[in-house]
This record gives structure tokens, sequence and C-alpha cells, in this order.
């Protein structure tokens, strides 16, 4: 399968709409990569994100929302070593939108890879309903 990537910049407490509807439910994209990475690697610039399936996912790392499909921070240590995270569920794929949001003070680059997923009608309702969060009340 072909991969593709999403690279750029996401600025300080920004939401970033990366992938858009295209109304067809039966295809998809899988999420295979998230990284994250400052624009500078002075000591106290470090981002953290989420990558989610809506616009408004709350400011904090939650796995109880399936909204949050993944996260990622960079932290730069004193003695200017850089500590990367980045953990993915794997099991979601993305037929509706893409957002990435860097809740933190500094601006901060992303690369993301996904690969596309083709779903029959079945798998693409159990996708849309995955996507609400577990306390979603609507």
């Amino acid at each position: 399968m072909a991969r593709h990537t999403l690279r750029g910049q996401v600025d300080a407490s920004e939401t970033k709409r990366l992938i858009v509807d295209d109304g067809n439910l039966t295809s998809g994209h899988r999420v295979v990569a998230f990284h994250l990475f400052a624009t500078n690697t002075t000591l106290g610039d470090d981002p953290a994100a989420i990558l989610g399936l809506q616009a408004n996912m709350g400011g904090n790392w939650n796995a109880g929302d399936n909204r949050q499909i993944g996260w990622a921070a960079q932290k730069t240590s004193p003695s200017q070593d850089l500590q990367t995270f980045s953990l993915l569920d794997p099991e979601h794929v993305v037929i509706r939108d893409l957002y990435i949001y860097n809740y933190t003070s500094v601006v901060a680059n992303y690369l993301i890879v996904i690969e596309p997923v083709s779903l029959n009608n079945d798998e693409a309702v159990l996708q849309l309903i995955k996507e609400r969060s577990q306390n979603d009340l609507r």
C-alpha cells in the first residue's frame, strides 16, 4: 500500500485540520506514525500535542476519549539531549477529519505517516462509532 506523509508546523495553542472528510465512508486512512519535534532545541521549547478525530479534544492526554488517537511530546534535558515520546492507537481508521492540537506555548513541527484503508459498510459504521467519546452524551 502507498504511504503518504503529512508534515508542517502547528502554532502554539492551535488546532490544525490535516485531513478533510471527502464524503466517502468506505475509504479512510490509518495513521502509522506520529512525530512531533521542536522548531528550536533551546531548553524549555518542549512541544506536546494530541492527534485526534475532532477539533475540540480537550487539553489533556486522555486515553478514555475515543476522539484522541495519538499523543506525542519532546523534551530537552539540561544536557541538551532530546527525549521524544509518541504513542498511537493502532486500531483507529480516520474516515472523516484528522486534527492535531498543540496545547503548549511553542510552535511544533510534525510528521505524520498515513496509509489508505478500504472498508466495507459495516467496518465504516464501526469506525464512526469508535470516533465518539465514551462519555459523549449527544
